[in-house]
């Protein structure tokens, strides 16, 4: 990094930002910032906050963050981790934290010692965004959805016990004490040296169901406010747009009752290995021209973009951001 003559020159305070994005966890953002508060919300908000704009909750000179921003995208010095997707980057384990990956312990302080559940941790791949998970063994989290984390075989006080989520998360689970549960995708939880039957214990994410594949344009749709209910979807944002024009709310979706096309944003030139197409607004000046959305080499999807109008005898569907004042009304997405 420091070989970089530009970013030597970059101020103190944002130069160790970088530093942190470049070493994530081995060096924790408290003690890298030195206790500047400012410090830590511009690295917070970035990776931690659905990679937001990290310029957002600086109070000062905030016009100089954004158009640092702007050159720190030019120079590639920004990533972002896409969410965690059940259940393939996810895992269970009753022995420790596994290499590659993120943990919140899952814990039952009645549970006796010889049963071995204070080395229990419930997983995502460090490679992927913090979904948010937080452990109860004293009911339910306020402000949260909390799924129950019962054993009824189990004398040792289950029955309080709940894994929670943001409530915007996309993940909808349910738990089973008594098997897998049919026509959901089910992460076993499994405890080896407690007897109390934790063998055929299974979290499932509610909303899976065999899909046939996404058909175009019916069964994908734009979302300027959120994502819609019934989709799952990918963000699409571009971090040097200021946070007036409200690009942290707006996602491509597709239905969930149909196959993830493999969908990926990138706010930093084409993915290697993909098939991308360059969604580029001209009139707007927050560096649009590095952005793709990409889709795996096998898709069946390929795709166009026009920032002036319908493409003719194409189907499209219309990108659109009314609080972005540079001509986000006349986009659109179609399929070649």
């Amino acid at each position: 990094l420091f070989r970089h003559n530009f970013c030597k020159r970059i101020p103190g305070m944002f130069r160790i930002t970088l530093i942190l994005l470049f070493i994530g966890a081995s060096v924790g953002v408290v003690e890298a910032c030195k206790n500047d508060k400012t410090c830590y919300k511009l690295f917070a908000n970035y990776e931690k906050k659905d990679c937001g704009d990290p310029c957002a909750d600086v109070p000062n000179n905030k016009n100089k963050c954004q158009k640092l921003l702007v050159k720190l995208k030019k120079k590639n010095c920004l990533r972002c981790k896409e969410p965690a997707v059940w259940p393939d980057d996810f895992r269970w384990s009753n022995a420790g934290q596994p290499d590659g990956y993120n943990c919140i312990q899952i814990r039952e302080p009645a549970e006796p010692a010889t049963h071995t559940w204070n080395d229990n941790y419930f997983c995502w791949k460090n490679t992927r965004r913090d979904p948010g998970f937080k452990w109860s063994y004293a009911g339910p989290i306020a402000g949260m959805k909390c799924t129950r984390i019962l054993e009824t075989a189990d004398p040792h006080t289950w029955a309080d016990n709940y894994l929670c989520l943001p409530q915007n998360s996309p993940h909808n689970l349910r738990w089973n004490s008594a098997g897998k549960i049919n026509g959901k995708a089910c992460i076993q939880w499994r405890e080896p040296a407690d007897p109390h039957t934790w063998n055929d214990n299974w979290l499932c994410k509610d909303n899976f169901k065999p899909k046939g594949p996404a058909e175009w344009p019916q069964d994908f749709r734009w979302s300027n406010a959120g994502i819609p209910s019934g989709y799952d979807c990918v963000q699409i944002k571009e971090p040097a747009e200021p946070s007036a024009h409200t690009w942290n709310d707006n996602f491509f979706c597709w239905r969930d009752i149909r196959e993830t096309p493999g969908f990926r944003w990138s706010h930093a030139g084409p993915i290697t290995g993909m098939k991308c197409t360059r969604i580029l607004e001209t009139a707007d000046p927050h560096t649009w021209t590095d952005n793709y959305l990409c889709l795996p080499q096998n898709s069946p999807h390929n795709l166009r973009w026009n920032s002036a109008g319908k493409i003719n005898g194409k189907a499209c569907i219309q990108w659109r951001e009314p609080a972005d004042p540079h001509t986000w009304n006349d986009n659109w997405l179609c399929k070649d």
